[in-house]
């Protein structure tokens, strides 16, 4: 119940656009309504089945596995028709407009619930003693796929903010990265291992290792790619700009943000929004917009900080800026 009550909450909240102070926005709202709690949630309905038998883990987390598997699909019901408002939608009326990413983080949504849907209601003991315990294991299995599915959504989602330099982006793909990684190594080892305790938990703590270096050492080459790209934008700021009108797009929230920025004399001096989807709630176009604006003029350049609550509008707008300007450059 108090799920569901969460869930609707951040449901109508999305969906009325309601404006909350900015550490709610920031650090409160996204770990309920972005399914933050809910990924942490089934992250320990994942290892609670990894861990070997008899285990502290297993004894913690096995008899209450149900339970938090039912709470963490009704907090991403919750996510869903939040979020599904703008993004299902999109997806079946306007595509076009999506980019390859978040178009296909999109699709694995649709797919994940219709997964998760037999999942959910097989988890309530009512049901499940109503069925052969080999029908009810052989079901179960999707939940693998399940997992898969919810991995690949938050790396089509997290990555490139990352590769562009969003801030937090890096470690959100190394938390998720390692987290992932190793859950998927040790369920293979206590597959094969399954009946040596001791050979699950040695091979099980190299394979933690082996996925800690991994995601230390994806999570560098992006982090190496990110800080080549600001030092390459920083070493254009030695150079002028062309004169002209260039136009530029970036993702926001709702779909493709357009802009039009003007050089003059080789520099920035002004930039129009010609097109903004997003929610006027979250990022007002004659107020955070002009705020934007003003930044980037200021900096001559992107390397500005963005809307605090508004942070795919805001990057979705210095996207389209920095589309433009490498059109500009000389």
């Amino acid at each position: 119940m108090g799920a569901a009550l969460i869930s609707l909450f951040c449901a109508v909240s999305v969906w009325k656009g309601f404006v909350y102070p900015d550490w709610f926005n920031s650090f409160v709202f996204p770990i309920f309504a972005r399914g933050a709690l809910a990924g942490a949630l089934f992250v320990i309905v994942m290892y609670a089945g990894v861990f070997a038998p008899g285990s502290f883990g297993a004894k913690a987390f096995m008899p209450i596995r149900a339970q938090l598997s039912i709470i963490a699909c009704i907090l991403t019901f919750g996510h869903n028709i939040a979020y599904g408002k703008t993004y299902f939608k999109m997806l079946f009326t306007n595509s076009g407009e999506m980019q390859t990413g978040t178009l296909i983080a999109a699709v694995c949504s649709l797919v994940m619930i219709a997964v998760m849907l037999p999942l959910f209601v097989t988890s309530f003991k009512s049901v499940r003693r109503k069925m052969s315990g080999k029908a009810w294991k052989k079901l179960q299995r999707l939940a693998y796929v399940f997992y898969f599915l919810l991995f690949v959504h938050v790396m089509l989602l997290t990555v490139p903010r990352a590769i562009m330099g969003a801030e937090g982006y890096d470690l959100t793909v190394f938390v998720y990265g390692f987290v992932f990684i190793s859950y998927f190594l040790c369920r293979i080892i206590k597959a094969v291992y399954k009946n040596n305790k001791e050979k699950t938990v040695h091979r099980q703590m190299i394979a933690v290792s082996a996925a800690l270096f991994a995601a230390t050492l994806f999570v560098g080459t992006i982090s190496t790619s990110s800080s080549s790209s600001s030092v390459a934008s920083e070493g254009y700021s030695s150079y002028s700009y062309k004169d002209g009108t260039y136009s530029g797009e970036g993702m926001g929230n709702n779909g493709k943000i357009n802009v039009d920025v003007t050089i003059v004399d080789g520099n920035i001096d002004s930039i129009e929004i010609t097109k903004f989807p997003d929610d006027e709630e979250y990022f007002d176009v004659s107020v955070d917009g002009e705020m934007m604006i003003g930044r980037v003029i200021d900096a001559q350049g992107t390397d500005v900080d963005g809307i605090s609550g508004a942070t795919y509008s805001s990057d979705g707008f210095i996207s389209a800026v920095e589309s433009a300007l490498e059109q500009a450059r000389q």
